[in-house]
């Protein structure tokens, strides 16, 4: 009975609350080591690496989150590796409204004991530094509690693989915001040229669309303004109310500014940021969003991107 429930268990992983779904497939012929569900009141998310600091390893970023979490091991099948593993899920992640908070692999993640015996405490998951990846994404859906998913995958010395799994979905709304790392804006910059500004957009009593900026994502972006000192960046507003064009374009420039405004009040040089607003006049990145600010990375002429 034990092994038919278990397999029962492989055939598919879905989530679902208050209209919110995810719904992943578990890898072909994996063993399933481990499987957990509890109620986590302080669940650590790991925004960083691992790090040796006074003797100890150490992770440089995280947040603490509530919510209920579902956590799952697999042993690949053979002469499978942790790349492959890591790969299949995060393409399926892929697949919904998916922010990347942080990514790194090989040794740029610390040490793979760390990960196993410090921080998930699965002692399968103790493999070889140069073979490791992990990676921690936030996914948006129906309601306004968002997942959070953290893959990681490793080789060990026997060169069998292992995948670990582990998703929360928050009870409740994070006020200060769940930031990206620095790492990964940069990231998105160098390789798409923008990103869309994390936000929640709400509408007043006159029906015109705001953004609520959280502080976690200015930090964040004046963290990678000062990381790159030659950076400079177009904060572009977007609209998509029932409004003319020209109001469209005035909320839009209003929302872009506000988060200029916020750079500026910890630090950021004011020159550095502009701010435009075109309303609804590029349709193609809406997606399932009213208003959106995007992130553009501005390349002066002659300069290398």
């Amino acid at each position: 009975m034990k092994y038919i429930i278990c397999i029962m268990a492989l055939l598919s992983i879905a989530f679902s609350a208050e209209g919110a779904d995810l719904k992943l497939q578990p890898y072909p012929n994996a063993r399933e080591v481990f499987h957990a569900t509890s109620q986590e009141s302080s669940f650590l998310l790991a925004l960083g690496s691992y790090k040796k600091v006074d003797s100890n390893w150490i992770v440089d970023r995280s947040q603490h989150l509530s919510g209920d979490l579902h956590r799952f091991t697999y042993e690949l099948p053979a002469d499978h590796n942790a790349e492959t593993g890591f790969l299949f899920f995060k393409e399926q992640l892929d697949k919904y409204n998916l922010r990347e908070l942080f990514h790194c692999k090989a040794r740029d993640c610390g040490t793979s004991n760390s990960w196993a015996n410090n921080h998930f405490k699965i002692i399968q998951l103790y493999g070889l530094d140069q073979y490791q990846f992990y990676g921690a994404y936030e996914i948006t859906n129906a309601d306004d509690k968002p997942f959070y998913v953290v893959l990681y995958a490793v080789m060990r010395g026997n060169k069998r693989a292992y995948v670990q799994l582990d998703i929360l979905h928050a009870n409740k709304v994070n006020e200060f915001g769940v930031a990206s790392s620095p790492e990964t804006l940069r990231k998105l910059l160098n390789t798409n040229g923008y990103f869309v500004f994390p936000d929640f957009v709400s509408k007043d009593s006159q029906g015109s669309l705001h953004l609520q900026v959280k502080q976690a994502h200015i930090q964040a972006l004046m963290s990678l303004l000062t990381l790159e000192p030659g950076l400079r960046l177009a904060l572009v507003g977007h609209d998509y109310s029932a409004a003319t064009i020209a109001q469209q374009q005035i909320e839009s420039q209003k929302n872009a500014e506000q988060i200029k405004a916020a750079l500026v009040s910890v630090g950021v040089d004011a020159k550095r940021i502009q701010t435009y607003g075109i309303g609804s006049l590029a349709p193609a990145g809406r997606g399932d969003r009213n208003a959106r600010v995007e992130v553009v990375k501005i390349i002066e002429p002659g300069s290398k991107k």
